[in-house]
């Protein structure tokens, strides 16, 4: 996934999540052609839907999900566009537009910040919007006014229930701050003969592997580890029992399940530190490990490879041991 911003080449599809988040309150504000107007307001850049107010989640250039808000300056001028894509509608809507806006005004500080929309393909999605938008900004608080089905929605993503706007929008407020945590994981897996060692999600030429239910990929299962007890307190064993889950199955599949779950319910890993206790000679994957591991968790994560010096349990080839320490944001 990468993040841009509303641009003339994606500004069309951005424009159907923003629409389709509060269809029902969008169609009763414009009347007529509500998407067609909001496309328009987002191509001419018509307050308050700014284009370079906005951050879009894509991938492979698809468009997976927006944000789109606006301080308070962006509410105080330029209104006279309407008139270009409203015509003489801009009479009646335009009535209905101010008036949404006074009431967004109120006890509205420049600290603040109003999220017009936050719609995703799924709430990791935009968990993930709003978690890189609070991470790049440095407002207080943040504001939505959202229409009856979209409360649980924004409850789940730890809004509170302020007051009625009107009769079709309810405020909602989200201290704008994140929380970090640590977790530590661990895991140890003998070595044998006839397996492929699998380890970070790379393939390592060796001769032999680790023995396990899963692919035994001891860096893998300490990061999940450290990613859960302080997000979902749980264990790998919980959510991937050996009952349950196929012989032989990818540590890489079970930590991309892990992330998706972690990251709904608003948790994201910002820094991961392993050391893999092994005497068999591992530096020379240091750099393709790290850097797949960084692909699949989207932040840095550093490797040491330690013997043990001969007195640990893992000497002689009889096991690899991991340990991980995970820095976490939760917002």
């Amino acid at each position: 996934m990468n993040f841009v911003k509303i641009n003339k080449e994606n500004y069309e599809e951005c424009a159907k999540f923003i629409y389709n988040e509060k269809k029902d309150y969008f169609d009763y504000l414009f009347k007529m052609n509500a998407f067609e107007i909001i496309k328009k307001a987002l191509l001419f850049s018509i307050p308050p839907f700014l284009m370079q107010n906005s951050l879009v989640c894509e991938e492979n250039g698809e468009v997976l999900g927006v944000l789109l808000y606006a301080p308070k300056d962006a509410f105080r001028h330029r209104y006279e566009k309407w008139v270009k894509i409203l015509g003489l509608k801009v009479l009646g809507t335009g009535m209905k537009l101010a008036s949404v806006i006074g009431q967004i005004l109120l006890n509205f500080t420049v600290d603040d910040v109003y999220i017009i929309s936050l719609s995703g393909k799924d709430i990791s999605i935009e968990y993930e919007l709003l978690y890189n938008f609070i991470n790049s900004h440095d407002y207080s608080r943040i504001l939505v006014d959202v229409t009856e089905n979209l409360l649980n929605k924004y409850k789940t993503m730890n809004f509170l229930e302020e007051k009625k706007i009107n009769n079709r929008l309810i405020r909602m407020t989200k201290k704008s701050k994140m929380k970090h945590c640590s977790g530590l994981g661990w895991d140890t897996h003998p070595i044998v003969k006839g397996r492929q060692l699998i380890l970070g999600g790379i393939k390592i030429d060796a001769g032999f592997g680790l023995n396990g239910h899963s692919d035994g990929d001891v860096i893998v299962h300490s990061i999940i580890d450290s990613l859960l007890g302080v997000s979902l307190k749980k264990d790998i064993g919980v959510l991937f029992p050996e009952t349950k889950v196929p012989e032989g199955i990818s540590s890489v599949y079970m930590l991309e399940k892990v992330l998706n779950a972690i990251n709904q319910k608003g948790y994201f890993p910002e820094n991961i530190d392993c050391v893999v206790i092994t005497d068999f000679k591992l530096g020379s994957y240091r750099d393709e490990i790290s850097k797949n591991l960084e692909k699949l968790v989207r932040c840095p994560v550093s490797l040491k490879f330690k013997t043990g010096n001969g007195v640990y349990p893992e000497r002689n080839l009889n096991a690899i041991t991991a340990i991980c320490v995970s820095n976490i944001i939760s917002i």
